[in-house]
């Protein structure tokens, strides 16, 4: 980015000081700081939103690139720094520096002041002008930098007060200021001095320290970086790496809040106030955690450059996820809404941390300790369905019960978890084939039982999934038809989200390498393996697939939607080219479904050998269980299956040729066609 001559800067930091310090200044010091209070008057709110939509609409109307180069001479002689006569900051005379860093002190130390304020709609403008100044800045990058290391800086001063005061006296809050500026003096373009002086300043412009300026703050930088992306701005890994390292040296002590809590009922004593203030701390986890995940986009999976510093923000996910996990009082929707934000960040994380199978550990041991409810709850819950009402339609609400209704985050929580833990497990399970991964756990970390690193991250992944299934579906597993609805039952869970459908179809298409992996391993951890075993006889792909199909009622008009869609097309057409091609090399299992019968029967009969050993682990007796018992469900024929699968791909073929003849496909689908051109000889032979 072409730098701008110096005095632009300065300029453009002095008109805004004059205005926001003109404007706003004076509702911040209306009386003694000793009776501010936060609380307004209709009236007293008014004149100030009044004064806050005038400034953001001065700042947005300014046109900075109007003086042009010919008037640059006669500007630049025009006074316009802090220290020069023309502008002088409202600052105490002992908070000045040189550079113009006072009028950005000032400005936004005015403005987050503003946030204290009892009132949401000031709260939203406030926000509002910060953006205004921000993207004003975004011409003069040392100096935005410097803008947006002054609110974390502002967070930061929130967040330490906010510690302090529920644990030492509030007349110690001087030590909450020092703290705040020593925790984020590193790893900064901004001197120390200059940010302790700030935290001073931005002290004497609010009294309270409630966390909703966290929550504002969090939501400012939120649509900062919403704007970058959307704008592909330079600065937007400048904010990524910023943010993260700030987030890092956020506090994470998870019994500070639990003594705040206790502080607000003894002062106070009104159930209310801590009920309210649990609300408020849930408020900020989610602005915080929101933040985080668009940090993170999925868009950014495969950016290099940045995985360094995503493998650092993957150290802070244990101390938020136990953070959270202590909040016992926050409330449920809001609890909800924190495990699926910190879900959908270890999803995002995992591309750039699966590379060290320690943090893939890390990852499963966070989903045991603190997702065991979404990860273990049964599938077959979810297998019924309203029949003869449309979804979404009105009249569904008045015959489904609000436990129902409540079910969909419930449900959406398991999609979440359990697709992290079967692609972790997996990874870990398989991580003996690839020599790119690496690990730096210690062996008692993990309770290893391998000799080696590699065998001890293999055997930690097969018995984490072996633990999972036996608890989650070994009582369903009595006969081919009831491995069947495993797999319907898992597959409908997903059909309700596409974006996750074809990410865990693609995963599972690794499922048989778990049994090659314990069939390398010593016989005698077999037994203990004998869920993971079972899991990949159940999961396996060519099965999958017919299912996947039939649940499609064999439309092939629905694969082309999947495949021409913006959000799924991609992963549906690399779902399809592996099974076509899988289906190439297991023909005869996609004819005959017998074979796959086959398959869990000959397993059943060596799963007798080893009942004690998983009735030790799962505590439940199967004895007297009839394999082959009856289904109430009416399957089709073996000939069946392969006929309605047949004619669903081969028109699927005919579409797609048609479509590309007239130009109307979105992209090339030549190797899809390919490979279905290789289904229908095989088809022709057979």
């Amino acid at each position: 980015m072409a730098e701008r001559p110096r005095w632009q800067e300065r300029q453009q930091l002095a008109h805004l000081c004059d205005l926001v310090a003109d404007s706003l200044l004076p509702h911040l010091e209306p009386e003694p700081l000793a009776t501010r209070r936060p609380q307004l008057t209709r009236e007293e709110e008014r004149r100030i939103l009044v004064a806050l939509s005038r400034v953001n609409k001065t700042i947005r109307g300014w046109d900075d690139d109007e003086v042009d180069d010919g008037e640059q001479g006669c500007a630049s002689d025009q006074i316009v720094s802090c220290s020069e006569e023309a502008h002088s900051c409202c600052l105490p005379p002992d908070h000045h520096f040189d550079d113009g860093f006072s009028c950005l002190a000032n400005i936004i130390s005015i403005v987050v002041g503003l946030l204290h304020l009892c009132s949401d709609y000031i709260k939203h403008s406030a926000g509002n002008i910060l953006m205004a100044i921000s993207n004003s800045l975004m011409k003069f990058e040392a100096v935005w930098i410097q803008f947006v290391e002054l609110v974390w800086a502002a967070i930061h001063t929130v967040s330490t007060c906010a510690h302090n005061h529920s644990t030492i006296n509030a007349t110690k809050g001087s030590v909450g200021c020092s703290s705040a500026a020593e925790s984020i003096s590193q790893d900064t373009t901004t001197e120390s001095t200059s940010i302790t002086s700030f935290i001073a300043v931005l002290k004497l412009r609010y009294v309270n320290t409630n966390r909703q300026i966290m929550t504002c703050l969090f939501r400012v930088l939120h649509i900062i970086l919403k704007l970058l992306k959307l704008n592909d701005s330079e600065l937007k890994d400048d904010f990524i790496c910023l943010s993260i390292h700030h987030i890092q040296k956020l506090h994470w002590d998870p019994g500070y809040r639990l003594n705040a809590g206790k502080v607000v009922s003894i002062v106070t004593d009104d159930r209310r106030s801590l009920t309210k203030d649990s609300a408020q701390f849930g408020i900020v986890s989610g602005s915080l955690l929101q933040l985080l995940c668009s940090l993170v986009e999925q868009s950014d999976t495969e950016d290099t450059d940045l995985r360094d510093i995503f493998v650092e923000l993957a150290d802070v996910i244990p101390r938020l996820a136990t953070f959270l996990q202590e909040q016992q009082d926050i409330p449920k929707s809001l609890s909800q809404y924190s495990k699926h934000k910190i879900l959908m960040l270890m999803i995002r994380l995992k591309p750039h941390i699966q590379q060290n199978c320690s943090h893939v550990v890390c990852l499963l041991k966070l989903l045991r300790r603190h997702f065991q409810s979404p990860l273990h709850e049964p599938m077959f819950q979810h297998s019924t369905k309203l029949e003869n009402c449309l979804e979404g339609s009105p009249f569904l609400l008045s015959g489904v019960g609000l436990g129902e209704l409540q079910d969909k985050s419930t449900r959406h929580l398991q999609r979440q978890a359990m697709y992290l833990f079967l692609s972790c497990s997996i990874v870990l399970a398989c991580s003996g084939n690839d020599s790119r991964l690496k690990c730096s756990c210690k062996r008692d970390q993990c309770c290893h039982k391998g000799e080696g690193c590699t065998d001890n991250c293999n055997y930690f992944g097969l018995s984490e999934i072996s633990v999972w299934f036996q608890r989650c579906c070994l009582d369903k597993i009595l006969d081919s038809k009831s491995s069947t609805d495993i797999v319907l039952c898992f597959l409908q869970l997903y059909m309700e989200e596409d974006d996750m459908l074809f990410i865990i179809l693609l995963q599972l298409l690794d499922a048989p390498l778990i049994s090659l992996a314990i069939d390398k391993m010593e016989t005698k951890w077999t037994s203990e393996l004998i869920g993971a075993k079972l899991f990949s006889v159940v999961f396996d792909p060519v099965h999958i697939f017919h299912q996947w199909l039939s649940l499609l009622h064999y439309d092939h008009l629905v694969l082309v939607d999947y495949l021409i869609s913006k959000d799924v097309g991609v992963h549906c057409a690399q779902y399809l080219l592996r099974c076509l091609r899988l289906v190439s090399g297991c023909w005869d299992a996609f004819v005959d479904d017998s074979v796959y019968e086959a398959q869990i029967q000959k397993f059943n009969c060596k799963r007798q050998r080893t009942l004690k050993n998983i009735n030790s682990l799962t505590g439940s007796s199967m004895e007297g269980t009839k394999l082959g018992s009856s289904h109430d469900k009416e399957n089709k024929s073996k000939e069946q299956l392969f006929l309605s699968a047949k004619v669903c791909l081969l028109s699927l073929k005919r579409t797609l040729e048609d479509l590309h003849k007239k130009d109307l496909f979105p992209y090339n689908p030549k190797p899809l066609l390919k490979s279905l051109s290789r289904f229908e000889e095989l088809c022709v032979q057979y």
